[in-house]
């Protein structure tokens, strides 16, 4: 049940996006939580991403206060929270809270985050320190960092005690999908998330282009929430291997310059050229990177 606080003006107004795909369940244990948060000029939004169980049906029985919206087709991660994102430029909230459904919140993430971004306004994204669900004093990632020329991505403090980033608030090239806190101002002039993954590496070129607007991305590592996986992403045998490697490629040719491309080429080549050697059926990283070159999605029939 959710609980009633009369609107506080002073807070801005935050729509929190909770994206769904086949899983009501996590979705309600999701919402359950949002709704006893220390925040009260706030507004979740459901976006159902063309789901092909009853889910829409479910979400729409356990929505009260909540808006809930519909994708006429899944055309992935991006596509589907822009759908929010577009609502929430629309009603002119000040800020989107993107939120997996996989997540459950912290009673005060939303006000610490919101609070820093008040006081530091270069801040365009912010995510809070996630720790893992099956133990939640143990770091998921605090921030995470990009390699341009290698294309390697390291998740700040991953596997660390959540103690060891109390007080920070750490500079970073993104923040995890799970949780991001955006400016509406900002997203007007930077534009949507990138539609052209489906999955994974979206939000790397989002706060990418944050950046080259000039604008900060940090983890605010005293919000806290806990993430427990995928559950949607991994009813589909192969699909997160797939989009990682081949939006990998995508993410490289679109945002990497000339000398990093000149590193990162030669690298990923002799990684495929390892993995057939040694890894049971090993061309299919070859596979995959061809399918990044040429943009090519083995599982374009999930977009229906």
């Amino acid at each position: 049940m959710r609980i009633k606080r009369e609107k506080t003006l002073s807070e801005p107004s935050v729509a929190i996006i909770v994206l769904n795909y086949n899983n009501s369940q996590d979705t309600q244990l999701c919402v359950e939580r949002l709704r006893t948060i220390q925040y009260s000029n706030y507004q979740t939004i459901i976006v159902d991403n063309h789901s092909t169980d009853d889910s829409l049906e479910r979400i729409k029985q356990f929505s009260t206060d909540e808006t809930v919206l519909t994708a006429e087709v899944n055309r992935g991660y991006a596509a589907g929270n822009n759908i929010g994102i577009q609502y929430a430029l629309d009603k002119q909230f000040e800020y989107v809270c993107i939120l997996n459904n996989d997540v459950l919140v912290d009673p005060n993430y939303l006000q610490i985050m919101v609070s820093t971004m008040i006081e530091n306004p270069k801040i365009g994204i912010s995510g809070p320190r996630i720790c893992e669900f099956s133990d939640d004093t143990i770091l998921q990632s605090a921030g995470a960092n990009t390699d341009m020329r290698m294309g390697r991505v390291t998740q700040l403090y991953k596997g660390l005690s959540e103690k060891v980033v109390l007080g920070k608030i750490i500079n970073c090239s993104y923040v995890g999908g799970a949780c991001m806190v955006a400016r509406t101002s900002a997203i007007k002039s930077v534009g949507l998330i990138p539609e052209d993954y489906f999955l994974f590496y979206e939000e790397n070129e989002w706060c990418l282009n944050f950046v080259k607007q000039n604008y900060e991305i940090v983890c605010i590592a005293d919000a806290k929430v806990t993430h427990k996986g995928s559950a949607s992403i991994n009813q589909i045998g192969g699909l997160s291997e797939y989009f990682m490697y081949r939006n990998l490629i995508i993410f490289m040719n679109r945002n990497a310059n000339f000398s990093q491309l000149l590193y990162f080429y030669p690298y990923i080549i002799l990684f495929c050229i390892k993995a057939a050697l040694t890894k049971k059926d090993g061309l299919r990283y070859t596979k995959y990177v061809y399918d990044g070159i040429f943009k090519r999605n083995k599982f374009a029939n999930l977009e229906r």
